[in-house]
């Protein structure tokens, strides 16, 4: 019987030798993957390094030692459970079933996605201890010492093994299992893709590589479509990453589509909450990668589509720091090592770099913010053809961005001397001259497509020429301008002012992307707005022209379905909807253009003869129902210094106190309202009539302008997140609900 290569005597074989026969003729498997391609589930080539390891970036882990500790932890729990008989534990038929991570359904709709498990090369400076002990590592140095070199970096922080830190994976699972009856058809997923390859890639270039984008995407629809029909479903996977750039652009693809606002803004609205779910389930923060960082591009971008520019310029921020770690912002060594694979690695790594430093650039801008790009860092990606030919639209953005950070930013632009000024312009209009061909003038434009970046590039840089000109329309003299220079200033900033309103207006009469884009929709307003503060639409019958174009186009009508839209999205009649800064540019500019003034004839007293404005005013605070100025606890030499509040009640302010004061300030205020507007001593306490008073007569342009766009609200808590959180609290053990009497 101990021969168990002979005939065993069945009557006297028991249980425990049968199973003893059986294993020791059982066929004994050995692994020949290296190590990542078995974590990974995937076939290897069983080379050294194999392709996959060098594919995704980590020749340095492919080792084909097996994982000591690993090896034994599964070889004991093995022999554990061979030796102790598996009794399943009875259920009873009450009890609920087990949930498992994610239901079959999700995965089957959504395909077998992969969450990145991959390792990612992340940044650290030169003089770090992770640099020092990289340099130290020699190439023949056992891999036990260069994993105890890589292990270091748990202790500093940069290990990345983690999961994601701002959700559990059981509401990720959850998310997902939802996300599965919210995919698109085929149809719409072609058709939105379609809109964004043609619309807004050539202008902002958010995909590094639009056609393997496109080819990859009908791979994947391929197999959805295969495994909705067949019975065994296909192995082949995604990642999370890569889910989250195509939901991306479904989300922009939707924003510039043609469909109703509500439409377009529900569509956006969903698409980009599932890309951000896939981010998410990626775990993007603490696995970055290019596919991430390009997705949380297009995320900002729609956000300050859909008017919410401050999150937007915050989640720039934190993508850029994914950016910079992993060293996009840097060139990457070659070391002799130049092939064209690793050159055309390079110059996405650039071309995405750059994209986060034009959009933080211009965001910045707009709110007149420092960018956090303004920083060393890579050149510009050209095409081989650049120098010789000119540059693309979108080479001409970056070099017009690197100017704006280096030479526009609130630093330099606070102290730029009347030299650095005029050098500013000719940099910014150099780049004219530096474009191809069918981009430097509108006659040598050869498409519909050429004529629009014309348009758009003449856009950016008269606005550019007018933000450098700026100081001159400042009351402040910390710039030593001279009057003569000053008022040439002055002059050249109008005329770049009206040529941002004009380009605006010729783009939009062949596109919807001026008015479906926050930066064109901001340059156009904004620049029409400083022009009717300036006075332009009362002595240039043009810029009177073009501001009411802008105010029409602007206010267009382009609702035409009937039908409700989704409950948190309001149904508009119009084809814009904007955000609270620019809401009141188009209120002040449609008063200018209305009445002359900023000031609607609302804030007229009663009783005064007034024409309908074009829209309503909010009430000045701090009036009491009779009419009369409330007190607000000021003494009789309690002038307010600086103006807290809206310019206007500040002029209320100033002269109901003159009243008071019985005209004793006049001095203080006569260089700034005019002296017919300014009350008696009589000593009335009533509202002055302020049916003719204009801002601009006693603020500067750009503290008017400042005061219209950029109104900050109270940082401290408003009560608008406020919301009925009384959760229930479970009792302590042993103690019912009812009895809980602690506080």
């Amino acid at each position: 019987m101990s021969d168990t290569h002979g005939s065993p005597n069945l009557e006297d074989l028991t249980p425990e030798e049968a199973n003893r026969i059986i294993h020791s003729h059982r066929k004994v498997r050995y692994g020949t993957a290296c190590w990542p391609c078995r974590q990974r589930k995937v076939k290897c080539d069983n080379k050294s390094p194999c392709e996959n390891c060098i594919k995704r970036e980590h020749a340095q882990l492919c080792s084909y030692k097996p994982n000591r500790s690993a090896a034994g932890k599964s070889i004991s729990i093995a022999s554990e459970s061979s030796s102790t008989p598996s009794k399943k534990r009875p259920r009873s038929p009450d009890a609920p079933e087990p949930r498992r991570s994610l239901s079959n359904e999700a995965r089957e709709a959504i395909s077998a996605y992969e969450p990145d498990n991959t390792e990612t090369t992340r940044y650290v400076g030169q003089n770090s201890i992770p640099a020092l002990l990289r340099e130290q590592t020699s190439a023949d140095e056992p891999a036990e010492a260069s994993g105890i070199r890589q292990d270091m970096r748990s202790l500093l922080g940069l290990d990345n093994s983690a999961p994601f830190p701002l959700m559990s994976s059981r509401h990720l699972d959850r998310l997902t299992s939802d996300i599965s009856s919210e995919l698109p058809s085929d149809r719409e997923v072609m058709k939105l893709f379609r809109t964004y390859k043609e619309i807004p890639q050539p202008f902002w270039g958010f995909v590094i590589d639009i056609d393997d984008l496109e080819s990859r995407l009908m791979v994947y629809l391929e197999d959805r479509a295969k495994n909705a029909r067949a019975s065994t479903k296909s192995t082949k996977s995604v990642s999370a990453s890569w889910l989250s750039i195509l939901f991306a652009v479904l989300a922009v693809g939707s924003q510039y589509h043609d469909s109703p606002y509500h439409v377009r803004t529900r569509d956006s609205q969903k698409y980009i909450q599932i890309s951000f779910h896939f981010l998410r389930l990626g775990n993007f923060l603490l696995r970055p990668n290019l596919d991430s960082i390009q997705a949380l591009l297009m995320t900002s971008f729609v956000l300050l589509n859909d008017m919410k520019a401050e999150a937007s310029w915050a989640l720039l921020g934190l993508t850029c720091r994914l950016a910079q770690s992993l060293g996009l912002h840097r060139t990457q060594p070659l070391d002799g090592r130049q092939t064209p694979d690793a050159a055309r690695k390079e110059m996405a790594r650039r071309k995405l770099w750059w994209t986060c430093l034009w959009h933080d650039t211009l965001t910045s801008l707009s709110f007149d913010r420092s960018p956090m790009t303004n920083i060393p860092c890579c050149p510009i990606p050209l095409s081989p053809t650049a120098n010789s030919e000119g540059w693309a639209y979108i080479e001409a953005m970056h070099h017009l961005c690197q100017i704006i950070s280096q030479r526009l930013n609130p630093d330099a632009v606070s102290n730029a001397t009347y030299a650095q000024i005029l050098e500013n312009c000719e940099a910014v209009e150099s780049i004219r001259n530096k474009l191809q061909i069918q981009l430097r003038s509108k006659e040598t434009c050869k498409s519909a497509m050429d004529r629009l970046q014309h348009f758009a590039i003449r856009l950016h840089t008269s606005y550019m020429i007018s933000v450098s000109c700026r100081p001159a329309l400042m009351r402040r003299d910390n710039n030593h301008l001279e009057s003569t220079q000053k008022k040439f200033l002055a002059d050249r900033c109008k005329e770049n002012l009206t040529e941002t309103v004009r380009m605006f207006l010729a783009m939009h009469q062949l596109s919807v992307i001026p008015t479906r884009s926050w930066a064109f929709t901001y340059h156009g307003l904004s620049s029409a707005v400083l022009l009717g503060i300036l006075g332009e639409t009362k002595t240039d019958p043009e810029v009177r022209q073009l501001q009411g174009d802008l105010i029409s186009a602007l206010s267009a009508t382009a609702a035409k379905e009937q039908t409700s839209p989704h409950p948190h999205i309001a149904k508009s009649a119009h084809d814009i909807e904007l955000s609270g800064p620019l809401s009141r540019a188009l209120e002040a500019l449609k008063n200018i253009y209305d009445h002359g003034s900023v000031v609607g004839p609302q804030i007229k007293r009663e009783g005064s003869i007034s024409v309908p404005a074009s829209g309503t005013r909010t009430p000045l605070p701090g009036l009491q129902p009779g009419g009369l100025l409330a007190n607000n606890g000021l003494g009789p030499h309690d002038r307010p210094t600086s103006l807290t509040l809206d310019p206007h009640q500040n002029a209320a302010l100033a002269m109901t106190e003159l009243q008071q004061q019985g005209g004793g300030a006049v001095a203080d205020f006569s260089a700034g309202i005019p002296f017919s507007q300014i009350p008696n001593a009589s000593g009335a306490q009533q509202l002055p009539d302020l049916s003719s008073f204009d801002p601009a007569s006693y603020m500067s342009p750009m503290d008017l302008y400042d005061s219209i766009f950029w109104e900050s609200p109270d940082p401290f808590n408003t009560g608008m997140d406020s919301m009925n959180f009384d959760f229930l609290a479970h009792p302590p053990p042993g103690q019912p609900p009812q009895q809980q009497f602690y506080f």
